[in-house]
């Protein structure tokens, strides 16, 4: 029986999933179809109970704007629950198990670059993908973080995780001056960031940022031209495939096969 897995997100069709994916089913030999579904948020539940009811689905990526209402649909793992945000879903008999990657995703693409661990971190936005780098810089021993917001009102949630993990945490609005950070991660638009783009490279050790299209970004852009090293959304991407690949299927892939495997089909697009 042919397998079926996919991306739902809204929109879906510039995921890059699909081609990670595919590309890890020909590496180990699994017959296994996997697609992009535009779902709106008032149509996700009836997308997501429709395939765990059938028995060749193994389960769904899970992209923006759906991190969080996917929630509702099975029984989370402790990190995804304390995010409050999940973007893998695993069926299993009519059930559904949820995780979320991109924590260890961004984990494994800061020690493939092999840097240092961060001590002081400052993250733009303050949604499920900075919710998710606060976990993963905890983890990797950070201790301090700013949190650079257009609206502080709705950093409340942020900043109780980062209490939660032992963070001392900061809240600012973006544009005020930082003090030198080891990491300045961006989890927002590219041109929200672009009037800041200058002074953040230059507070980074390392800047992180999570768009990858068009790249460089122009946080990307500021901080090559400032010799500060980098890592962009394909780095997450091609990370948090890792884990959800073997989620799905029960199989391993390498990082270097998922981040190859993302950076052809952005070249594919870019030559159309």
């Amino acid at each position: 029986m042919l397998r079926h897995a996919g991306v739902v997100g809204d929109p879906a069709a510039h995921s890059l999933s699909p081609a990670i994916h595919r590309a890890g089913y020909a590496a180990v030999g699994l017959d296994w179809d996997y697609e992009a579904f535009t779902v709106a948020p008032a149509d996700l539940e009836a997308f997501v109970r429709g395939r765990l009811a059938d028995p060749a689905w193994s389960g769904l990526s899970v992209t923006a704007p759906h991190k969080e209402a996917i929630l509702a649909f099975g029984e989370p793992d402790e990190p995804t629950r304390l995010l409050g945000a999940g973007n893998t879903l695993v069926f299993d008999g009519g059930a559904a198990r949820i995780y979320n990657t991109d924590v260890p995703g961004f984990v494994r693409a800061w020690r493939a670059r092999g840097l240092p661990a961060p001590s002081s971190v400052a993250i733009v936005g303050n949604g499920a993908t900075a919710r998710s780098i606060m976990l993963a810089v905890a983890g990797l021993g950070a201790r301090d973080v700013t949190l650079l917001v257009r609206d502080p009102a709705r950093a409340a949630k942020a900043v109780a995780l980062g209490r939660d993990l032992g963070l001392a945490v900061g809240v600012r609005l973006l544009g005020e001056r930082i003090d030198a950070v080891d990491l300045v991660a961006n989890t927002i638009p590219a041109a929200a960031t672009a009037p800041h783009a200058g002074p953040l490279a230059a507070a980074a050790g390392t800047v992180f940022d999570v768009v990858y299209d068009p790249w460089p970004t122009p946080l990307g852009q500021a901080a090559q031209l400032q010799g500060i090293p980098g890592l962009n959304g394909l780095d997450l991407l091609a990370g948090q495939a890792v884990d959800q690949f073997f989620l799905l299927t029960g199989a391993e892939v390498s990082y270097d096969l998922c981040r190859s495997a993302a950076g052809r089909e952005l070249s594919r697009r870019a030559a159309l």
